[in-house]
């Protein structure tokens, strides 16, 4: 399976008044790719072909 992500800005969390409380962003996603391939054996560099 392949998959594209186009992330175009972060998702940002707000409190209750609107303000921001938190945000997710394409070095977030990039972490978690980096983790999971870590896992399972292909090791985290593998991520790096897959950037541009």
């Amino acid at each position: 399976m392949r998959v594209h992500f186009k992330v175009t800005g972060p998702l940002v969390w707000l409190d209750e008044d609107g303000g921001p409380n938190g945000n997710f962003n394409v070095h977030d996603y990039i972490r978690m790719a980096r983790e999971h391939y870590e896992k399972v054996g292909l090791g985290a560099d593998y991520i790096n072909a897959l950037i541009r």
